[in-house]
């Protein structure tokens, strides 16, 4: 057991350290005004979101780059969104509101995508506000390194309880592990929240989006395009960066972590099916010599010996990134996340297996 267990926390070891590796050769983006580019379309489905709709309509109204039509789908909302965002098209000319057809949210892009005469597409979530240089952050980019999908970074409000400092240290290792992939030329991960495509790339990978599989809309096209060898690349620049919120209660972050874990055919691409392995291995390794020493002390040595490799290895990853994200009390947080995180990851690839909702 010591011996696969020292296997497991160097695997681990490898993994990440590849994506650290890969988020430090990645030179953060450097971005000038842009004089001319192409009419960008930006795509927001939207399901109750009336408190978000206020700070997003008005970051996207103040962007800098002017060409561009925000299309805002409906979902069926109930809690008043349409009404809202109806009153607020008649002073934003570039909003364009079209309502759902079908149910999810990739049905809503899909609609929006078909709609849409732009080469260059971009989603964003409701609930996520962009800087004022978010668009043309993303255009300028765009035209210096021509790509089929561009993968923007997406950072997550801190309130200040450790609850919801967890969830901010948890989301940036997620956004930045996804861009060490792809500078590892491995990418893995996106997030729909913020992400750029081609129209022409997304209508040519719709057949591979899983239509039937609720969400996913992210992660299916990045595997498509994986697959026919298309340019993938991650634009690490805060001014491309948008702002998401913090779940408000365990029981909203627990189902949303859920919901993400249970997409098993996301799974059919090997390299992200290796990583998944490799981080919960991590963590049952190390809960299960925990619970060992129950019946044998000195596995609680080496249950502890675990900890620290792991708190070093994680602590490496926050440091190296607390910049960018704007973390805080990074030594203190990296290690009561590293206390909490394994019983996390476990529960969470447990109660996954048992996920049969539907939606977003």
């Amino acid at each position: 057991m010591i011996i696969l267990s020292l296997i497991v926390i160097f695997g681990y070891a490898l993994l990440i350290g590849s994506f650290i590796r890969g988020w430090i050769s990645l030179p953060e983006y450097k971005v000038t005004d842009v004089r001319k580019g192409p009419r960008v379309t930006i795509i927001t489905p939207c399901k109750n979101e009336l408190k978000h709709l206020p700070a997003l309509f008005e970051a996207v109204k103040n962007q800098t780059y002017r060409e561009f039509e925000l299309i805002l789908v409906d979902d069926g909302s109930s809690d008043g969104s349409w009404e809202f965002a109806s009153q607020f098209a008649s002073g934003f000319p570039e909003l364009k509101l079209i309502q759902n057809v079908e149910v999810g949210k990739k049905h809503a892009i899909k609609m929006a995508v078909l709609q849409s005469d732009s080469d260059l597409i971009i989603t964003l979530d409701a609930d996520c506000v962009p800087p004022a240089g978010w668009l043309n952050a993303i255009v300028h980019f765009y035209q210096a390194n021509p790509s089929d999908l561009i993968i923007c970074p997406v950072n997550m409000n801190s309130g200040g309880s450790f609850f919801q400092e967890f969830q901010q240290f948890e989301f940036a290792s997620l956004i930045a592990s996804g861009a060490g992939a792809v500078a590892m030329n491995m990418p893995i991960l996106c997030n729909g929240a913020n992400l750029a495509f081609r129209r022409e790339v997304w209508l040519k990978n719709m057949d591979r989006l899983h239509f039937e599989v609720p969400g996913g809309d992210d992660i299916f096209l990045l595997q498509s395009v994986k697959k026919r060898k298309g340019i993938i690349r991650f634009l690490k620049s805060r001014e491309a960066t948008v702002t998401t919120q913090s779940s408000d209660n365990l029981r909203s972050f627990l189902n949303q972590r859920r919901r993400w874990a249970s997409k098993k055919s996301a799974y059919a691409d090997w390299q992200l099916a290796l990583t998944a392995v490799v981080i919960f291995m991590a963590s049952f390794i190390l809960l299960f010599n925990l619970f060992m020493a129950v019946l044998h002390p000195q596995s609680l040595l080496i249950a502890g010996i675990l900890f620290l490799l792991k708190l070093l290895i994680d602590t490496s990853m926050f440091r190296v990134v607390s910049e960018f994200f704007g973390l805080k009390r990074v030594t203190l947080n990296a290690f009561l996340f590293s206390l909490i995180y394994p019983f996390y990851i476990v529960f969470t690839a447990i109660i996954s297996l048992f996920n049969h909702k539907k939606g977003w």
